[in-house]
């Protein structure tokens, strides 16, 4: 019930196109109904009802009596009051052939013989009446007085079955638009969730596998809609009609039809169970699935470098056969306990009414054995059949749909940031880190109580071994990770704890160079002003020409309308860097963290990095994760870490003349300088 609410959400301001295609249902199960009753009609009351018990009468005085032989006969059941009979008639059918009998037939079992019908009655007595076979044109004539009737039954299920058409057509127009509005509202909300999910969520789960959920998951809540209104909906009333039409037509063989559902229910109880265990395991197989064939595109120039074709593929192959034997086992299930044995059920049963009536010898007004009586009952007999048969029919896709949705309902409903933004007064930059202790996996720290101070204004280094701690002090800054108890300790930005603000709004001042730049699909403009808005193309100009920029202007023709391909691989490191600096320019933030932006530019590229280094750092507080001593020699302050604890703090000159940690990463790095050059 709970995935059904999360699917009707997004139904609101559409319920009109729900009430339009389940009125739709409605009035095509009715017209389904009706369809057997209208068969069995024009089968016992017109096509046999030629046997119904017919009279001669003295005049031919309207359309209902037939003049054989220079004699009239006419249908009782056509009969009016007062209307003088000569005597009794009776027309059989036997095979293909037509017989006027010029008396009233017994019932009983019927064999023709030298012009002879010869009828054995239930009790042994036997009747033997001479016969005359009619010719076509004496047959048609005995049927013209039905032949309006068949023409207006036939014209009506011809009207029938175009309205049925035009009925389903439109309601199925009805469900896509809904289905339409479904998808896309939930992949928008999926989206924007995926910008709310903490980062721990990302480092859990592969790209690939996120992605899948996102484009293909959504198809889990489609598939509810469609199978809670197209096919349970009309399931159930093809239920109840069925039910009614059978009581009408006998209600002793409905209520034997009772006897059969603790069997149905047992039988579905244990399909379902295996079902969703299956459908568990195909939905996962097939996200990563998803992931691996994501992670081999993304890495197909490392993997052509390497060769590393065959275990790619061997990864992949693994992940591949378990797919497809999970699938495999679905497939069995269906075969054994699913729809393929539906198909036996309903040869069964269209046997079992055919024995039962004819058993039964079961008669209208005394003369035959009523073909369409037979019919319609077998109709409506499938007709109950057929949820059962919808059952494990579209029950493997509503197992996939409800996995499916759960899937994408933890990304939706899942542990999200606060995504308050407001407006907060530009930060003056003073950073305080208060005995900070931090741990990814609980008692396993990798800060262990580091404290210091930056003032607003200052550049400030975080220097030390991988591992030491640097990129971690910056993740909470940033608030990816919350510190989580008093415990932990605390940090300040202007005396304020950060954990007081929603973080959306607390970033507001916040900006951050990475040592992989981030570009998105666009232009050069467009990258520059991501997520600022009024931020016109004379603005960006100027701010790349301070920057040192003019050689990015005036490299392409399209100057900053240039276009970005994906991840920006049109573009050179020093170019994409030079971007990213741009973008922190125009957002203005009190406060820069970079992550070493110059460690894998080129010498000449990287002198117009630090250049526009200088524009960007101006007038803020800068925090720089480096891996070069070179880029903060001329830092207000460098804070050396080391296995998490905060071991010195100076500046260069000073830690130099410490010979400590930082003499020593620095005297490795000239020798390593030295020995390359």
């Amino acid at each position: 019930m709970k995935n059904f609410k999360r699917v009707f959400k997004y139904m609101k301001g559409r319920y009109h196109l729900l009430v339009t295609s389940v009125l739709l249902i409605v009035l095509v199960q009715v017209l389904g109904f009706i369809t057997p009753l209208i068969v069995m009609t024009i089968l016992d009351d017109y096509i046999m009802g030629i046997e119904y018990p017919w009279v001669e009468v003295a005049v031919n005085d309207d359309d209902k009596t037939v003049t054989h032989d220079g004699r009239h006969y006419k249908q009782i059941r056509y009969l009016e009051d007062g209307e003088i009979t000569l005597g009794d008639a009776s027309i059989v059918i036997n095979k293909t052939s037509f017989y006027l009998i010029e008396s009233t037939v017994e019932n009983g079992s019927r064999s023709f013989e030298n012009n002879q019908l010869t009828v054995t009655r239930a009790d042994g007595v036997i009747f033997v009446y001479p016969v005359v076979r009619l010719e076509s044109t004496a047959v048609f004539n005995f049927y013209q007085p039905i032949v309006p009737f068949l023409i207006f039954w036939i014209i009506f299920l011809f009207i029938k079955s175009i309205v049925v058409i035009g009925a389903s057509y439109a309601q199925q127009i009805c469900t896509g638009r809904v289905i339409s509005y479904i998808a896309r509202d939930a992949r928008t909300d999926a989206l924007s969730s995926v910008e709310r999910l903490p980062i721990k969520y990302f480092e859990a789960e592969p790209a690939g596998k996120m992605a899948a959920r996102i484009t293909s998951d959504v198809d889990g809540m489609i598939g509810l809609y469609r199978l809670s209104v197209n096919v349970f909906a009309s399931a159930i009333l093809s239920f109840v009609f069925a039910y009614v039409g059978m009581f009408i037509l006998n209600s002793k063989l409905a209520m034997l039809t009772f006897l059969a559902y603790p069997f149905i229910y047992f039988w579905i109880r244990y399909f379902l169970k295996h079902l969703h265990r299956f459908a568990e395991k195909v939905n996962e197989l097939r996200s990563l699935l998803t992931a691996k064939i994501n992670e081999i595109i993304n890495g197909i120039n490392i993997l052509q470098i390497f060769n590393f074709k065959k275990p790619t593929i061997m990864e992949f192959d693994v992940i591949n056969q378990d797919f497809m034997t999970e699938q495999m086992k679905e497939v069995k299930l269906h075969l054994t306990a699913g729809w393929n044995l539906i198909y036996i059920i309903r040869a069964l049963i269209t046997a079992f009414i055919v024995a039962y009536f004819g058993w039964q010898k079961m008669t209208v007004s005394g003369i035959a054995i009523t073909a369409g009586l037979v019919y319609a009952y077998n109709e409506y007999l499938l007709k109950i059949i057929e949820p059962v048969a919808i059952v494990f029919n579209q029950v493997s896709e509503y197992q996939h749909s409800l996995v499916r949705t759960e899937r994408i309902a933890k990304l939706i409903e899942g542990e999200l940031e606060d995504d308050t933004i407001g407006m907060v007064e530009r930060y003056r930059g003073d950073i305080r880190f208060d005995n900070v202790w931090f741990a990814y996996v609980k008692n396993e720290y990798v800060l262990k109580g580091v404290s210091f101070e930056v003032k607003s204004g200052q550049m400030v280094g975080l220097v030390g071994h991988t591992g030491s701690g640097k990129s971690s002090l910056m993740n909470l800054l940033l608030r990816f990770y919350d510190l989580t108890d008093e415990k932990s300790g605390k940090i300040y930005i202007d005396g304020e704890d950060i954990d007081q603000l929603p973080k959306r709004t607390y970033r507001y001042h916040l900006g951050i160079v990475l040592q992989e730049p981030t570009l998105f699909k666009g232009t050069i403009a467009s990258n520059i002003r991501f997520g600022k808005e009024g931020v016109s193309d004379e603005q960006i100009i100027e701010i790349l020409k301070s920057m040192g920029g003019e050689k990015l202007i005036n490299k392409y023709e399209l100057g900053i309308n240039q276009p970005i391909t994906r991840t920006g691989v049109n573009m050179s490191s020093g170019e994409k860097q030079i971007i990213t600096l741009a973008r922190v320019v125009v957002h203005d933030p009190a406060i820069l963290i970079m992550d070493e932006a110059t460690s894998h530019i080129d010498t000449e590229t990287e002198e117009m990095i630090k250049k526009a280094l200088k524009v960007v750092c101006k007038n803020r507080t800068v925090i720089i994760i480096a891996h070069r001593l070179s880029t903060v020699y001329n830092a207000d302050k460098i804070i050396v870490l080391d296995h998490g604890l905060k071991v010195e703090e100076g500046n260069h000159r000073d830690l130099l003349a410490a010979n400590g940690v930082y003499a020593n990463i620095y005297r490795a790095q000239v020798a390593n300088s030295e020995n390359n050059q």
